[in-house]
C-alpha cells in the first residue's frame, strides 16, 4: 500500500512580536500588558486570627508566618472584597484570601485563595503574578455607610441544595471614621490607634508625598508538557512573585461592626484549611492604585532551588 504524499502548501508568516510580545490569542488579546490602573475602588478588608499550624500548611518554607504574642498558636490572615469601576483589564470584582507572612524579615500578603469575575484579570493574575484567580460570582452592595459582601461559586463536582452556586465567603463592615488618606503626609507619620497601627503599618516620610504600598506574593506555577521530570507531573515554572501594589490617592476609614465567614465547599476547601477564630479588625479603603511588572521581584526561583 502507497503512503499517500502530503504536499506541504504556504509557511507560515506570522511575525514573532505577534506571538513573543502579546498576550494570547495575539489576534484578540484578553489583556494588553502588565501595567493596571485602577479607579473608584472599593477595598474592603477584614483581618482574622487562624489556626497557625493551618496557615503554616498553606505556605512553602521559604516564607514564615508573622507571629500573634497576643494570641500563641495563631497566625494573621485577611478576607478582602474589592471593587474595581475603573480598570485597565476592565472593570471587574475581587475576593483576596491572603496570610501574613515574612520573606527575609519583610512583610508580605502570601494569596493562597483568590477569585474574579472577570477573565482577563483571571489569566493576567494567573499568568503574570502567579495568582491562583477562580471565577467566581461576587457582590458588594453598601448602604450608606454599611457595606455587604458575598462570593459564590458554581460547583463543579458535588451539586448541593443549590444546584447554580455553592456560598463560599461574605463580610459586613460598617464604615467608620478616616484613619488617613493617600498620598501619605511628606513630613509626619499619623499614629493610627490599636488595632490599625497593626493592620496598616505607615512607612516613615521621606520629605515627599508617597503612596501607600501592598505588598503581596504569589506562587507561581506552570505545568511542563509530557514525561518526565518538568512533564505533567512537574513543574516548569515555580517561583514566588512578590508583586507591589501603589495606592496612589485614597480616603482609608476604619471598619466597625466587622463580621465575616469563609465556607468550605468540595472544590474550595479554604474555610477549611483557614478557619475563622475570631475577626481582629478591618478597614475600608475607596480611591485608586496601580501596578507595574517592572516593580515585581522573582523573591524565590522553587524549581531552581529544589533542584540544587
Amino acid at each position: 500500500m502507497t503512503t499517500p504524499v502530503i504536499e506541504p502548501g504556504l509557511a507560515g508568516t506570522l511575525p514573532p512580536d505577534e506571538y513573543t510580545k502579546k498576550t494570547m490569542p495575539h489576534w484578540g488579546q484578553t489583556y494588553n500588558g502588565a501595567m493596571a490602573g485602577y479607579k473608584g475602588m472599593d477595598y474592603v478588608s477584614v483581618a482574622f486570627a487562624t489556626d497557625a499550624e493551618k496557615a503554616a500548611a498553606l505556605i512553602p518554607k521559604e516564607l514564615t508566618l508573622i507571629a500573634i504574642p497576643a494570641l500563641p498558636g495563631m497566625a494573621s490572615a485577611n478576607l478582602v472584597f474589592a471593587k474595581y469601576r475603573e480598570c485597565d483589564l476592565g472593570p471587574y470584582m475581587e475576593v483576596i484570601i491572603s496570610i501574613a507572612v515574612l520573606h527575609q524579615g519583610r512583610p508580605y500578603g502570601y494569596v493562597p485563595a483568590i477569585y474574579v469575575d472577570n477573565d482577563a484579570a483571571l489569566l493576567a493574575g494567573r499568568e503574570l503574578g502567579g495568582y491562583p484567580k477562580k471565577m467566581a460570582r461576587i457582590t458588594m452592595r453598601n448602604y450608606g455607610n454599611l457595606f455587604l459582601s458575598h462570593m459564590s461559586r458554581g460547583s463543579i463536582q458535588t451539586k448541593t441544595v443549590d444546584p447554580n452556586f455553592n456560598d463560599l465567603a461574605s463580610s459586613s463592615v460598617t464604615k467608620g471614621d478616616k484613619l488617613f488618606s493617600v498620598p501619605l503626609p511628606a513630613d509626619r507619620t499619623d499614629e493610627l490607634p490599636y488595632p490599625y497601627n497593626l493592620l496598616l503599618p505607615l512607612p516613615p516620610p521621606t520629605g515627599e508625598p508617597q503612596d501607600y504600598v501592598l505588598p503581596t506574593v504569589a506562587l507561581k506555577r506552570f505545568p511542563g508538557v509530557g514525561p518526565g521530570p518538568n512533564g505533567h507531573a512537574g513543574a516548569e515554572v515555580l517561583q514566588l512573585v512578590g508583586t507591589p501594589w501603589h495606592i496612589t490617592q485614597a480616603d482609608v476609614y476604619a471598619g466597625d461592626a466587622a463580621s465575616m465567614e469563609i465556607y468550605p465547599s468540595e472544590e474550595d476547601p479554604i474555610g477549611r484549611l483557614l478557619p475563622c477564630n475570631a475577626v481582629l479588625g478591618a478597614f475600608v479603603l475607596q480611591g485608586s492604585m496601580y501596578t507595574k511588572s517592572d516593580e515585581w521581584v522573582v523573591l524565590e526561583d522553587l524549581k531552581k532551588n529544589n533542584s540544587a
